[in-house]
C-alpha cells in the first residue's frame, strides 16, 4: 500500500485554517507532505472540537477518546458522525468547512500503509492528552481559569506542540534514510520536541487576549501570584505592564527551545534541500512573531501580534542561501535571537 497523495480538497482545507504552515507543508516532497498535512489536520480538527463552545465537555472528551482509536473501524465511523452533527456549531467558515468533509480526511487516514497510520496515531495519542488537560481545566469552570503552575505549562506545551514535533522528526528520519543509505545521523526527536514546545509557546503568547475572552489563561497562575494578578485580571489591557516581565520569562523560555533549530538543521542533508526549508522557515517567522509579541500589548484583543505578509515572503525570498549553509542559517538565526534579547533586557 502506497502513502495516499495529499492535495484537492485537503490541500484547500490546509489552506485555509494554517496561513504559514500551508506554505512549509507546500514544498515538502511526497510523501512526507501527505503525512504532514494529515498530523496537522487532524490535530487541528481535535482543536476545533475542543474550542468549540456548543459542544459539551463530555462529548468533547468522548470525542477525543474516539480519535485516539482511529484506526478501529467502529470508533472512526462513530467520530465521523459525531462531527457531522458538530459541524454547524463552529462560527468560523474555514473550521466548518474542516468539520463536513471530515470524512474525506479520514478516508485519506485510513488508506496510509499500517507503518505511517501508527506514527499518526502517536501523535493523536499526545495531542489528545494536552487536549484533555485544556478540557478539564476550562471546560466548565465560569469565570477566567489558569494553569497552575510552570511545569503544567511546559507539560501542556509538550503535549500540543511537541508531539507534533517528534511526529515531525520521524518523518523526516525516515524521508532521510530513504534518499540517503550511508548516513548516520539523524534530527533528533529530544530536539523536535523543545521545538514544537517552543512553537507552541509562541501561540499561546499570541493568542494570549483571545484565550482569556474564553475563559483560558495558560499563564500560571502561581507566575500570577506573584505580580499580585489573578487570571480575570487580565481581561484588563491595562494590567499588560504589571504583566510584561512575565511574558518575557516565557518569550525567553520559547528562545531557548528554538535555539535547538540550529543543531536540527544541521542535521538534516544539504540535499535534502525542502526538509531543511520547511524548518528554517517556521523557526525564523516564530522568532518575527515572539518580536511582534514582545513589543504588543498582549491583553488588548486588538492588538494580537502578527508578522506581516510581506516578512513571510521576504523570508521565502531569502532562503537560498540558507539552504546549503548551516552558518547562513545560523547567522539570520542569531541576528533575530540578539535583537530579541536586546528587547527583552531592555538596552
Amino acid at each position: 500500500m502506497k502513502t495516499p497523495v495529499f492535495s484537492g480538497d485537503l490541500k484547500n482545507i490546509l489552506k485555509g485554517v494554517s496561513r504559514t504552515l500551508y506554505l512549509s507543508i507546500k514544498v515538502l516532497p511526497a510523501p512526507v507532505k501527505t503525512s504532514m498535512g494529515m498530523g496537522y489536520l487532524l490535530a487541528r480538527t481535535m482543536d476545533t472540537i475542543v474550542d468549540c463552545p456548543g459542544i459539551a465537555p463530555g462529548e468533547k472528551l468522548e470525542m477525543l477518546r474516539l480519535f485516539r482509536g482511529l484506526h478501529n473501524k467502529s470508533n472512526s465511523w462513530a467520530l465521523a458522525a459525531k462531527i457531522k452533527q458538530a459541524a454547524l456549531k463552529p462560527a468560523d467558515p474555514r473550521e466548518k468547512e474542516l468539520l463536513f468533509k471530515f470524512e474525506k480526511i479520514l478516508a485519506v487516514y485510513s488508506a496510509f500503509p499500517q507503518q505511517e497510520r501508527a506514527l499518526l496515531d502517536s501523535l493523536i495519542n499526545g495531542v489528545a492528552k494536552g487536549m484533555e488537560m485544556d478540557v478539564a481545566l476550562f471546560g466548565t469552570a465560569p469565570g477566567v481559569s489558569a494553569l497552575k503552575t510552570e511545569e503544567e505549562l511546559k507539560s501542556y506545551c509538550a503535549l500540543i506542540g511537541g508531539e507534533p514535533g517528534i511526529f515531525w522528526a520521524r518523518l523526516y528520519r525516515e524521508a532521510i534514510r530513504r534518499n540517503n543509505i550511508n548516513i548516520a545521523q539523524f534530527p533528533s526527536e529530544t530536539a523536535a520536541c523543545l521545538i514544537g514546545s517552543a512553537l507552541q509557546m509562541t501561540n499561546i503568547l499570541k493568542d494570549l487576549a483571545a484565550d482569556l475572552r474564553i475563559g483560558r489563561c495558560y499563564l500560571p497562575a502561581c507566575d500570577l501570584a506573584r505580580k499580585n494578578l489573578s487570571p480575570a485580571d487580565l481581561l484588563n489591557a491595562e494590567n499588560m505592564e504589571r504583566l510584561r516581565s512575565l511574558v518575557y520569562k516565557w518569550i525567553g523560555w520559547a528562545v531557548d527551545g528554538l535555539d535547538l533549530s540550529e543543531e536540527f538543521v544541521a542535521s538534516i542533508p544539504k540535499t535534502e534541500l525542502a526538509l531543511r526549508a520547511a524548518v528554517i522557515w517556521p523557526v525564523y517567522w516564530a522568532m518575527d512573531t515572539l518580536l511582534e509579541a514582545a513589543k504588543a500589548n498582549l491583553l488588548d484583543p486588538s492588538a494580537r501580534p502578527r508578522i506581516k505578509r510581506n516578512k513571510i515572503y521576504s523570508t521565502i525570498l531569502s532562503t537560498p542561501p540558507l539552504l546549503l549553509s548551516n552558518t547562513a542559517f545560523a547567522r539570520g538565526y542569531r541576528f533575530k535571537r540578539e535583537i530579541l534579547i536586546l528587547l527583552l533586557s531592555g538596552r
